[in-house]
């Protein structure tokens, strides 16, 4: 099912009008393709501030969220009843957070107003008309469908749900992750899962042929409701870099999460998650500082290159979502001839502390993995890595963690598309030495298959593309847990006390190609 929408602003008056119809003279437009249950995936694809008026940078950023929050307010309501459970646990956990969030977002609303003349502040700001713009579409949306709407705390929670998952173990002391990390005697008693980690792998053919890019997300099954989303934004601000991107992402969320971005500055942002041992570190966390989700956006659209990129994100750091970020500049890959420095930036970040350096001297050999072990020695030492190491053995270690061995092995097989996805989707635990039969010991987990504490999370996506694709904003993605070499096909019914919500029933669909049509 495609619905249309085009929004147009009346500036005297500070209303909106929307028409159900795609209108090229409208200050925002476009479509919400919902194929969730044939492909896995939404497709949301919105132009704005390309109508037959001029508007300010907030108004453009205000309808584009707005449209959105419109188009995609039914998937919205299914995707925060599904995550809701996930990560709030109890009212105590509740208020804690919505306590928590009303103060950061006074304190960032204040700081837009206080430095109306700073670049980076004038960006905040525009994220934050999109996120008041996301609100007020879906309310439209419910106003019209006569249903509660969602209130300015569920938008909220939904953007910050990579946030939330350091954040609500901060606030409540680290009791919430008791459920989320079972050592069991079973699994070699290891330290067994933890929210939220990814794979990714940039991989560089031997002449500089070519060049891959793909990020593979695990996280809970309950997170499965996808949209891809097309951005294209007409900002006029001599500190904006680009105002279009595509990437994947989620219902009500203004960002990837995963992270997989292509951005129109010719920049190429990844992401995989570092978990924080160090519990004194996770206590520094306040209100008064930018989430991670907010200072991605900021960052994506003023950066140019890798640097500025790493410079942007680092201000005002929140110590929430630590996360180890890739920012590939394919302005400075030149095929068959040369990868000039400043090619991948390598990004991580723990409360407060931002590490960045330049990478590019890894990638021109071969390969950037990343696999939720920190690179940067200072960063993996105050996490809590080495410490880890000592207990649980080699397994969280940089160079000898399971993946980090399948990566060095494999990677070389990575000749094509073809060969990248099955990589990006590569279990095989029964069979691959380096697995040790653990069906997250691999490069996509299947938690689910776990013998002895099945539970409904894992390895549930990949995106891939390349040098030439990206140019043109195009990406192949698959929804669902990895099928290859004969692993069973997901389905919910196993684990119907999950909540799942709007979410196909059982997964085995294939890859699709993304890419923006407008």
């Amino acid at each position: 099912e495609i619905r249309y929408a085009s929004i147009f602003w009346n500036r005297a008056e500070k209303t909106l009008r929307v028409k159900n119809i795609l209108d090229r003279s409208g200050d925002a437009y476009g479509f919400y393709n919902n194929t969730v249950q044939t492909t896995g995936w939404g497709v949301l694809e919105i132009r704005a501030g390309y109508g037959t008026q001029t508007l300010s940078n907030e108004e453009i950023m205000y309808v584009a969220g707005f449209l959105e929050g419109y188009l995609t307010a039914p998937h919205m309501y299914d995707h925060a009843a599904n995550m809701y459970p996930q990560l709030i646990k109890n009212p105590t956990v509740r208020s804690g957070v919505q306590n928590f969030m009303a103060k950061q977002d006074q304190w960032t609303r204040q700081q837009i107003r206080n430095n109306k003349d700073d670049p980076f502040w004038r960006h905040a700001g525009y994220i934050i008309a999109q996120l008041d713009g996301l609100y007020m579409g879906a309310l439209e949306w419910a106003k019209l469908h006569k249903q509660t709407p969602l209130s300015v705390f569920d938008v909220q929670f939904l953007n910050a749900v990579g946030d939330l998952l350091d954040l609500i173990p901060v606030l409540f002391e680290y009791s919430a992750r008791s459920g989320q990390c079972n050592v069991e005697a079973g699994g070699h008693g290891k330290y067994q899962w933890d929210m939220g980690h990814c794979s990714a792998l940039i991989k560089v053919l031997p002449g500089y042929e070519n060049i891959y890019f793909a990020h593979s997300s695990w996280f809970t099954y309950a997170a499965t409701l996808r949209i891809y989303k097309h951005w294209n934004f007409n900002i006029v601000d001599p500190d904006t870099s680009t105002s279009r991107v595509s990437f994947s992402s989620y219902p009500g969320f203004l960002v990837s999460l995963d992270d997989f971005y292509i951005l129109g500055s010719g920049l190429v942002m990844l992401q995989t998650t570092n978990s924080v041992f160090n519990e004194t570190l996770m206590k520094q966390v306040v209100p008064e500082s930018l989430l991670a989700w907010q200072r991605v956006r900021i960052a994506n659209m003023m950066a140019n290159d890798g640097k500025t990129w790493a410079e942007t994100f680092s201000k005002c750091n929140s110590g929430t979502y630590n996360n180890q970020y890739m920012v590939l500049d394919l302005k400075k890959v030149r095929l068959q001839k040369s990868i000039d420095d400043g090619a991948l930036y390598v990004v991580e970040q723990i409360p407060t502390l931002v590490e960045y350096s330049d990478q590019t001297n890894v990638l021109r050999k071969g390969y950037w993995p990343s696999y939720n072990i920190p690179f940067h020695e200072k960063i993996y030492n105050l996490s809590g890595y080495a410490a880890y190491v000592e207990k649980y053995g080699m397994d969280f270690s940089y160079e000898l963690a399971p993946r980090a061995k399948i990566f060095r092995r494999d990677q070389g097989k990575v000749t094509n598309l073809e060969s990248m996805k099955y990589i990006m989707r590569y279990n095989n635990y029964q069979r691959d030495p380096y697995a040790e039969h653990n069906p997250c010991n691999t490069i996509c987990c299947r938690e689910d298959l776990n013998p002895s504490f099945p539970v409904p999370a894992g390895c549930y996506d990949s995106k891939v593309s390349d040098f030439r694709l990206a140019s043109a904003f195009t990406a192949t993605a698959i929804n669902g847990p990895p099928v290859q070499g004969g692993l069973p096909v997901f389905t919910w019914k196993r684990f119907n006390h999950t909540r799942h919500q709007g979410l196909p029933e059982s997964y085995n669909f294939r890859f699709v190609t993304m890419r923006p049509i407008l």
